[in-house]
């Protein structure tokens, strides 16, 4: 019989069979008198059609009347059905699914989902906390958090690591979610195309799309190269990876001061994938661990037997048991006293005000402050911290060992490949005087 998970983030709503991703569908509805569209389609005409779109109805999950001249949608709840509904029909399905859920839902929401997950195509045969599951596959004995992104807030849960890991809090940051970041970052490209283009991308319902279309690809490519060259309709934008990281220190401060109340010195954040993505997310937090895409399901194959309910009255999972002491063993971003300030490469030291560029050519480990053809990692700097971003694919070590996630740097970190002798120091240079 086949396992999977459904989590729940309207950020996307994803599907597992076993530990692969098959789906992920975001949580925005379109809806005319004609038509409810879901998911990425329904995201692909969000902005051209701004009065038919509706993204709220996870996070406000209820029976809460939305105005709506289609008779098939009478109020929150029944967009969900229809979002899982489609996505049903868009993979095929496991036998039984774990359904994962944030830990800010309250009783009546978790009713309401139960109610109509039991009328969807899927097989729910388990309820639980997401950052529970997560933390519990993971994380040493202490008080830890789970840091989420969901579309209009972030989820910042605190769990104690026992014998069992066990929901302590959930608490949300609000105007904290992945809307914001992407507003503020629409702002950044649209004042680019009009200082330099005399161009507002804001200024057609089409153009602005298409703008939030090409938005992901941009952040991407800004953050591996330290700047992008944005082109839309025919016009081209400059934009750097430190005007990014400015629009997103605001909504990245908020979630910050959260992760300093919730937690203490010794506590590890456990940040979602999707921080990833955020340009100064690898800045989240002192103590940090980026979780795989795949954590949930991860999780849940590992506890199965413990989340299976087969009596059919589901019961929110809150506590599992947590991993023997002796199997843990995570990459821990540490705060260090000298924060890195210089890269320190054969007799150059090269100060990171603005992104640097470690690669590698026949044997040779190189960092510049150019864009190379073929990066295997960048270097930022985020309000004073600097930050290491690995390309994908590339196999670079950190004091020895190898890395894949994004990290920050502190003085004496050294930064090299398998077999290649050189490697590049993180250092503080430290002034003296007037």
């Amino acid at each position: 019989m086949s396992k999977g998970v459904l989590e729940i983030n309207d950020c996307g709503l994803r599907v597992f069979t076993g530990t692969d991703e098959v789906l992920e569908s975001p949580g925005v509805a379109i809806v005319n008198n004609r038509e409810i569209v879901t998911g990425t389609h329904a995201l692909m005409r969000a902005r051209s059609h701004p009065t038919q779109v509706n993204h709220q109805f996870w996070r406000r999950l209820s029976l809460e009347s939305v105005k709506s001249e289609n008779p098939g949608c009478r109020h929150h709840a029944d967009l969900a059905f229809f979002h899982l509904r489609e996505i049903a029909g868009l993979c095929d399905l496991a036998d039984e699914f774990a359904l994962a859920v944030p830990g800010n839902f309250t009783r009546e929401q978790l009713a309401l989902l139960l109610g109509v997950v039991k009328e969807s195509p899927f097989n729910v045969v388990a309820l639980v906390d997401a950052a529970t599951a997560c933390i519990s596959s993971c994380a040493p004995r202490g008080t830890h958090l789970h840091v989420e992104l969901q579309r209009h807030q972030t989820l910042v849960s605190r769990i104690a690591v026992h014998e069992h890991a066990t929901l302590d809090i959930a608490e949300t940051v609000t105007d904290a979610g992945l809307q914001h970041f992407q507003d503020a970052w629409a702002r950044v490209f649209t004042d680019a195309f009009i200082m330099q283009c005399r161009f507002d991308p804001l200024h057609s319902a089409d153009a602005e799309q298409q703008l939030y279309d090409l938005m992901p690809q941009w952040i991407a490519r800004a953050m591996r190269q330290g700047e992008v060259m944005a082109e839309l309709d025919d016009r081209t934008a400059k934009v750097s990876l430190r005007q990014l990281q400015d629009a997103s220190t605001p909504i990245l401060s908020r979630v910050r001061a959260m992760i300093d109340n919730l937690g203490d010195s010794t506590s590890v954040s456990f940040v979602s994938h999707r921080w990833a993505d955020i340009p100064g997310g690898a800045q989240l937090a002192e103590r940090i661990h980026l979780l795989p895409h795949n954590a949930v399901a991860q999780a849940a194959e590992q506890r199965w037997q413990e989340m299976h309910n087969d009596r059919g009255n589901l019961r929110l999972i809150t506590a599992l048991t947590a991993a023997p002491a002796t199997e843990v063993a995570i990459q821990v971003n540490a705060a260090a006293e000298a924060a890195a300030t210089h890269l320190l490469f054969g007799n150059r030291a090269l100060a990171a005000q603005q992104p640097l560029f470690v690669s590698w050519q026949e044997g040779r480990l190189d960092l510049t402050p150019t864009p190379p053809r073929h990066p295997a990692a960048t270097v930022t700097n985020h309000a004073g911290r600097l930050a290491l971003r690995v390309d994908a694919g590339a196999e670079l070590m950190l004091n020895g060992e190898q890395i894949s996630a994004p990290v920050n740097l502190t003085a004496g970190d050294r930064i090299g490949a398998a077999n290649i002798e050189e490697v590049i120091t993180a250092i503080s240079v430290e002034h003296y005087g007037a």
